[in-house]
């Protein structure tokens, strides 16, 4: 955990990505990384993901690759096996902190109430995602969040786009941000990879 929290505030932005082309994510990497994005999530949306997470992390050994949408603790293994070297969920349960633990593998795992917060924290998980930050009050929720769970730093993401990013980051319990807004699947679809 301490790992993925100095690489995230070194660079605060994660940029979450759907993929499903080996090749096509690597151009995609690509000019994340010449932006200065090195925090990249995969989404276990497709069917060709691992591959993908695969292909980045053996092609770009600086990117901190991780994987999202993990929802079951077979998964953590699998993204570990490919490469990516922390993992997302939208929720959490015991099993999946557990077994990132005893796997080895940096685990930001999601909340959306006070109680998953408060859980989360019993089990001394004090780095938690808040998903999905735009339907659940936004950079408002998060700030009062503070007073309440001083011990706890949080990823908001879901609905963030380059409009209210910068206003996240400058709570003191954010640490870093995610989002999609910087890859446009259009820009994906015509190869126009210069526009990310």
């Amino acid at each position: 955990m301490n790992n993925m929290i100095k690489f995230l505030e070194k660079s605060p932005i994660i940029s979450i990505l759907t993929l499903n082309n080996a090749e096509e994510s690597m151009h995609i990497a690509d000019a994340l990384i010449n932006e200065g994005l090195i925090n990249l999530e995969v989404t276990l949306r497709t069917p060709n993901a691992l591959n993908c997470i695969e292909a980045i992390a053996k092609k770009f050994p600086n990117v901190k690759i991780g994987a999202g949408t993990i929802t079951s603790k077979e998964q953590l293994q699998q993204v570990k096996d490919v490469g990516a070297i922390f993992a997302l969920s939208p929720g959490w349960t015991a099993n999946l902190v557990n077994e990132a633990k005893k796997i080895d593998l940096e685990y930001l795992p999601g909340v959306s109430t006070p109680s998953e917060i408060m859980a989360l924290s019993e089990m001394g998980v004090n780095f938690q995602k808040f998903f999905h930050a735009n339907h659940l009050g936004g950079y408002k929720m998060i700030k009062s969040y503070a007073n309440i769970f001083p011990q706890v730093n949080f990823c908001p993401t879901g609905g963030i786009s380059e409009k209210d990013f910068k206003d996240y980051l400058t709570l003191d319990n954010v640490t870093c941000v995610g989002g999609s807004w910087m890859v446009q699947e259009s820009d994906i679809k015509e190869k126009n990879y210069g526009n990310i």
